[in-house]
């Protein structure tokens, strides 16, 4: 039995309704192969989700000559990212000097991203999507994954799939239901997030800040509509930050940011911000027969740079680009899903290196100190060296490796 409208067989499954997995439905759907999006939510509206889209990412969506309409949906561009000391503003990455199309990083809600992609996949044939619908089981003949089992309004429904592919996040229910173990490290940090109203008469022009102070550190998003912060504190700090009250917080951020002024006093209670426990770490092996994870389900990224979004659309670029043709011609094999983590995962694993670095040296260091956080000596340098600034901002951007839509 299948949900009126929707097939009961697709050449791929995709789990989850996130960049990678949109952005893997359209272009499977542009090379001719049929695909069902199964996303377990209603809608794509989610409290602070990541919305960065840097350079690699945009230049991709221009390759599908998408990018000028998405971008007409950006909050705002951040043309380089400097943190705000006590005594002095450091600047780390100046992705204006960046010799490309797209000397930026574009700030856009993911919820309009989303939406506008699927918009766009659903003038393709061949594409199904299906809002609400919760996968329960992978189903599996002679230890090949061959499809899923999932229930949409009470209702439980089989789909066949030759791919499944698990794009649903770090708390992939594909990856828990292959019973593939997901390595993973516990950063010294966790982040609270909330939303402020933007104080009149502001003068915040950076689309993105970041104020270090004595032992704390925030970041600051101006959306237009509003300001994003994120207050950063060690692991397992919440409860004694909570037992201190919400005026105690009022005054951190004041502290760290004045020219927030009364708008922090919006805040009144506890309820009104989300706690992101960060965590990182990527899975062994990210296939199995039948099936592939991509994006945070195989590899869960820090926030550290704002990348995660970017590593999971070129998985899903490298995942087209290896496994179309042989879907298509019915002969895929785990050596072709093999062929996608060996391309992709050098690149994780390198800006996962690279964010431990930072995590580890700097933020944690940083909101260890009871003192003005004085800068380590490399970000004093970098700060002075404008070649260093445009190769960490083209680092942060690309990666160690960029991938470009192939069978256009």
């Amino acid at each position: 039995m299948s949900v009126p409208n929707l097939p009961e067989k697709t050449k791929v499954c995709i789990i989850g309704g996130g960049p990678a997995g949109v952005i893997a439905a359209y272009l499977f759907a542009l090379r001719g192969v049929s695909v069902v999006l199964l996303e377990g939510k209603p809608d794509f509206d989610r409290e602070f989700r990541g919305d960065t889209l840097h350079a690699s990412s945009l230049e991709i969506l221009d390759q599908l000559g998408l990018a000028d309409e998405v971008l007409q949906q950006a909050n705002s561009k951040v043309q380089n990212l400097s943190f705000t000391f006590p005594d002095r503003v450091i600047t780390m990455a100046d992705f204006s000097a960046m010799d490309c199309k797209f000397p930026y990083v574009a700030i856009i809600p993911q919820e309009k991203f989303l939406n506008y992609i699927v918009e766009k996949t659903k003038q393709l044939s061949g594409f199904h999507i299906l809002m609400g619908a919760q996968v329960r089981e992978l189903r599996e003949v002679n230890v090949k994954v061959t499809g899923v089992k999932y229930t949409f309004e009470g209702d439980e429904y089989a789909l066949d799939a030759d791919l499944t592919i698990g794009a649903d996040g770090r708390g992939s229910t594909a990856r828990r239901l292959a019973k593939i173990e997901l390595g993973k490290t516990s950063p010294p940090m966790d982040v609270i997030w909330f939303k402020l109203p933007i104080p009149a008469g502001s003068d915040l022009k950076e689309a993105v800040s970041g104020r270090i102070g004595s032992g704390t550190m925030i970041i600051i998003i101006n959306r237009k509509e509003y300001l994003q912060v994120g207050y950063v504190i060690m692991k397992g700090g919440y409860k004694a930050l909570r037992e201190e009250g919400v005026e105690h917080f009022h005054n951190v951020i004041k502290g760290l940011a004045p020219e927030l002024g009364d708008s922090v006093t919006t805040i009144k209670d506890w309820s009104e911000m989300a706690i992101l426990s960060v965590v990182t770490g990527r899975v062994e092996q990210w296939y199995k027969d039948g099936l592939l994870l991509i994006g945070d389900a195989a590899h869960i990224m820090s926030p550290v740079g704002g990348v995660g979004i970017n590593y999971a659309i070129q998985d899903a670029v490298a995942a087209v680009n290896q496994l179309a043709d042989p879907i298509k011609q019915d002969r895929l094999s785990t050596t072709d899903l093999a062929g996608v983590q060996k391309r992709r995962e050098p690149a994780v694993a390198f800006i996962q290196k690279f964010q431990s670095f930072v995590q580890q040296r700097i933020i944690s260091d940083a909101l260890k100190s009871d003192k003005p956080f004085e800068p380590p000596l490399p970000m004093k340098l970098i700060s002075k060296i404008p070649f260093i600034r445009k190769r960490l901002a083209r680092f942060l951007a690309y990666g160690t490796r960029h991938e470009h839509v192939e069978g256009l």
